[in-house]
């Protein structure tokens, strides 16, 4: 499936999309302006807080994310998406390896600054496009 990442990213900085029915973790998947893609893994409970995070640079022809490194620990590399496989409601739901639960869209924001996105630069990727 082809697809850019771009595409998913909305009008502003950017969108969060986070994984359905999901109990234990909450994966979410951040779609930037310039087509980077950042995966997110959080624990849920008392002691919540971001697990690990790996980062793409987008889509290849075929619906692969092109993640920059693999994660190190198996757990992690089993946890992250690998190809897109379906675009659901108008591009408000993804589906990836063919997996019953969706990343369904859950925020747009305007910028990101903890993850490099401030003011400025969102500003300068929008005069790009």
């Amino acid at each position: 499936m082809t697809a850019n990442a771009a595409d998913f990213a909305g009008s502003g900085c950017g969108r969060r999309y986070e994984k359905e029915l999901e109990t234990h973790f909450r994966d979410c998947l951040l779609f930037y302006l310039d087509g980077r893609i950042r995966f997110e893994r959080y624990c849920y409970g008392e002691a919540a807080c971001l697990v690990f995070s790996v980062w793409a640079h987008g889509f290849d022809a075929d619906g692969n994310i092109l993640w920059d490194r693999e994660p190190e620990f198996e757990s992690q590399k089993t946890a992250i998406p690998r190809v897109l496989t379906d675009i659901q409601e108008d591009g408000n739901a993804l589906q990836f390896d063919g997996a019953f639960k969706r990343y369904v869209k859950t925020e747009e924001f305007d910028e990101d600054k903890p993850n490099g996105y401030g003011k400025f630069k969102v500003f300068w990727l929008k005069r790009k496009k």
